[in-house]
């Protein structure tokens, strides 16, 4: 799975978890213990439209707007479109100054994907409605992160300590352990 393969997966993925969502989940707490449901709906949000000004060379948002002022829905498709229209051949392959360091475009995209799948977890589990990660979603979400968090960058590299899951395990349940979370 490519990127891009990846990135429409994912809209297809937040698309479902967020139509689920009903304003009394605006406040319901995320296993993201500083976060509740509207904050990582928002850090998502703004993760994409961050990622789509540095594709385009433009300089990352300070606060920027209220994205989720029209609602989580309004929010994340206006969010995909930024990002998947500034996602041109041209600008996968080239080179990128990113926060995270200097990369190919199909590389930042892989990044605010594994962030937008492992964050649609989140979500879902906190506003306690239906999701499903498609396995290969999940292994391409699992790749990505073991790349750009290592294990010695925790806890201060974005994520806790691994929490241990077999080897064997299915995708997703290695991607909530990689990432801190417990399957």
């Amino acid at each position: 799975m490519n990127a891009m393969n990846a990135l429409a997966a994912t809209d297809r993925l937040m698309t479902s978890v967020i139509a689920q969502l009903a304003p009394e989940h605006r406040e319901k707490p995320t296993p993201c213990t500083e976060w509740n449901v509207h904050d990582v709906c928002d850090h998502v949000v703004r993760g994409c439209h961050s990622m789509a000004h540095g594709l385009r060379g433009e300089p990352m948002p300070d606060a920027g707007p209220d994205y989720m002022a029209n609602g989580p829905g309004k929010a994340w498709a206006d969010a995909f479109d930024s990002l998947n229209t500034a996602a041109t051949p041209e600008i996968l392959a080239a080179t990128h100054d990113m926060p995270f360091g200097r990369v190919t475009g199909e590389q930042a995209v892989a990044v605010i994907t594994a962030d937008a799948v492992t964050h649609a977890w989140d979500i879902a589990r906190g506003a306690d409605v239906d999701f499903a990660i498609p396995e290969d979603l999940a292994e391409f979400a699992l790749a990505t992160w073991q790349v750009v968090i290592p294990p010695e960058a925790r806890p201060d590299g974005g994520f806790g300590y691994i929490v241990p899951v077999a080897d064997d395990a299915p995708a997703l349940d290695r991607l909530l352990g990689f990432t801190g979370r417990q399957p």
